[in-house]
């Protein structure tokens, strides 16, 4: 396959009019005026291609969650949901849960991953918990939080045939930092739910954290005298995820966060419930119920929980408050697949890397999406 004539967001996510080859679901060639000879070719003239983006922190959408999916079925018209949304690759976040819910929901995943799905890829698991702060528990369910396991995590990666990309937790917990310096040469290790203070949080980078999650939301404040696990995070290289449906962060201080880190650290994610898709209404999340009213996703008791929006959501967010396209569909595709070491995969339009591709109208609308060099069938 060959696209011809479009304006192309390179690897450096810099726009380029440029042609790209495609051969099976790997991109083999990019270049100005390639010569077709045995391609498919798609003229691409007026339009404006952008790597497939990548959500590393999503729970459910349409009605599902996927911590209590059972069937493919099911797990694939999630995917194709996704792929509709231009959400090329996920990564099912698990959140707090018992032992046996989340070793069922790891092994669910796990067969899916090995199956395949027919819209978007499955990129790997994300356990958002169960290690996390009472305090700051946010929408996780109390009743299933608990010190941090390595064994465990262990019995659970195993399960997940290596599967688990991404691990969240709160570094004040006992046992925490022993925990991150094991399990951070196996996933990404993420910094969320959390009351650390900032030497907590330090310390935590020190030994092998490299995610901060959700940032701002599920921790405590960033203050003046305190800076906190934010403060850490801010003068350190990791990267920080942000949920920009402009309810959880006032977009002033996501602009602010972006002048602060730059797009080379920050990473959008939805954080997107089974509510994402769907109307108004009562929802459960993990055992708690979820109301959801005017899009926006609260517990019973005023707590915000996740979200209703989509990953390209976020990216229409970004660019209508002023920030660059090139940003904000790197901070979308990029950055998160560089956070959970991925990004030799895909997440860029790159020689070598998966055929993930969107193909944009000028007002950066979506015309099509392709998954493994295949164009998606809505």
């Amino acid at each position: 396959m060959l696209f011809k004539n479009a304006v192309v967001l390179n690897e450096d996510f810099k726009f380029k009019k440029l042609d790209i080859r495609t051969s099976g679901d790997i991109i083999t060639e990019i270049g100005e005026n390639l010569f077709s000879e045995n391609d498919f070719v798609i003229d691409a003239a007026d339009k404006i291609i952008v790597p497939g983006l990548v959500d590393i922190h999503t729970h459910g959408c349409i009605g599902y969650d996927s911590s209590q999916v059972k069937s493919l079925e099911t797990t694939d018209k999630m995917s194709k949901f996704y792929a509709s949304c231009g959400t090329t690759t996920y990564f099912p976040t698990i959140e707090s849960n018992s032992k046996e819910n989340t070793i069922s929901a790891v092994e669910n995943l796990s067969y899916a991953i090995k199956k395949g799905v027919s819209g978007a890829n499955i990129g790997g698991i994300h356990m958002e918990g169960p290690y996390f702060s009472r305090k700051y528990k946010g929408a996780q369910n109390e009743s299933c939080l608990r010190l941090p396991d390595v064994d465990e995590f262990r019995r659970l990666f195993e399960k997940s045939d290596k599967n688990i990309k991404l691990i969240s937790l709160a570094p004040e917990l006992e046992g925490a930092f022993d925990f991150i310096k094991t399990v951070s040469q196996m996933c990404s290790v993420a910094i969320g739910h959390t009351d650390a203070d900032y030497t907590e949080a330090k310390n935590a980078i020190d030994c092998g954290a490299s995610v901060l999650t959700h940032s701002f939301n599920g921790m405590r404040p960033l203050h003046h005298r305190s800076p906190n696990a934010i403060g850490a995070a801010l003068e350190s290289d990791i990267f920080c995820e942000f949920i920009c449906d402009g309810f959880h962060i006032s977009k002033t201080v996501v602009k602010l966060m972006y002048n602060l880190i730059t797009d080379n650290r920050m990473v959008l994610i939805s954080d997107s419930l089974r509510a994402a898709g769907m109307n108004d209404g009562v929802y459960e999340l993990a055992g708690l119920p979820v109301i959801v009213k005017d899009g926006k996703a609260y517990l019973e008791d005023g707590t915000i929980a996740g979200s209703t929006i989509t990953l390209y959501e976020c990216v229409k967010n970004l660019i209508r408050w002023g920030i660059s396209p090139e940003s904000a569909f790197k901070m979308a595709s990029y950055n998160p697949s560089k956070a959970v070491k991925t990004d030799a995969l895909f997440g860029s339009i790159s020689v070598g890397k998966r055929a993930d591709i969107l193909l944009l109208n000028n007002d950066y609308s979506i015309k099509d999406v392709y998954i493994r060099g295949k164009m998606f069938e809505k």
